[in-house]
């Protein structure tokens, strides 16, 4: 049986936390929430709105990466939102986004939830949702330049027909299906009230983003980061590697690395934690 998401379920979650208005549109098939999404604000369309793909053919993570998702099975969704200007601290919104997925998660019942720099959520050291943001100008009804910002999100609800066996170069990865079995934590949630918990939860985030930005962060380093004291491998933009320890993120949420003793920090790079971290 498809389990198709449920419209009227998603407007009225984005209706009970959107100050501003906007819409909800769930695509039977497209290329990637994000680009359509970024296509709209080109083409006019009224912000903020957020989408959904029961199926995506060309699917984004970070750095031109693929994101696999089985068709009926997962969460794709991007969310557009309106700013008149990028905010002072932009860096951040990455990882306060991270942080809207582990409230979700955690709002069902998962435990054990982390965040892998920059925007990973790993659930027992598996990886379980990834975020890709993005900025798109756009004109609003007064014609003035303004900015939108797209946050795309993938979240695996059930990854049992994903092929996972024929991609041995993908991370560990794990869905929610299969964490509520291995933690009983009783009857799994509909997948479309995961979805409606999820876009509420974004979208308060970025109601709240500017003046909660830092309190994001400090709880961020209190409470789920994931690679800090861990051993890793850093992949550069330029391919170089580099090996080393992590000890935490800066204000700036750069990840600090001791590599030979001496502390660097990454604000752009592909981060493998070792078997032995």
């Amino acid at each position: 049986m498809v389990d198709n998401l449920q419209l009227g379920l998603l407007r009225a979650a984005f209706a009970g936390k959107c100050q501003q208005g906007g819409d909800v549109v769930v695509h039977r098939q497209i290329d990637s929430t994000n680009s359509w999404a970024m296509r709209q604000c080109r083409d006019g369309k009224a912000l903020p709105f957020a989408c959904f793909a029961e199926e995506q053919s060309l699917g984004r993570g970070r750095r031109g990466k693929h994101w696999l998702m089985s068709a009926h099975k997962n969460i794709a969704m991007s969310l557009a939102w309106p700013v008149d200007r990028l905010y002072r601290q932009m860096h951040l919104l990455p990882l306060a986004i991270a942080l809207a997925i582990t409230e979700t998660l955690e709002g069902i019942g998962l435990t054990g939830v982390q965040i892998k720099w920059p925007n990973d959520v790993y659930v027992r050291g598996k990886k379980i949702a990834g975020v890709l943001v993005e900025t798109q100008p756009f004109k609003d009804a007064g014609d003035a330049k303004k900015m939108a910002i797209i946050i795309g999100i993938g979240l695996n609800y059930d990854m049992s027909l994903a092929g996972l066996d024929r991609l041995p170069e993908m991370p560990v990865l794990t869905d929610i299906c299969n964490e509520f079995g291995f933690q009983c934590a009783g009857a799994v949630p509909g997948r479309t009230e995961v979805a409606a918990l999820l876009l509420a939860n974004v979208v308060s985030c970025c109601q709240s983003f500017q003046l909660d930005a830092g309190r994001k962060l400090e709880k961020f380093r209190r409470q789920y980061d994931y690679c800090k004291n861990k051993n890793v491998e850093i992949i550069l933009d330029n391919e170089e590697t580099l090996s080393g320890v992590v000890s935490g993120v800066n204000d700036r949420a750069e990840l600090l690395v001791s590599i030979d003793g001496v502390e660097r920090a990454f604000n752009s790079a592909q981060v493998s934690v070792k078997a032995d971290g």
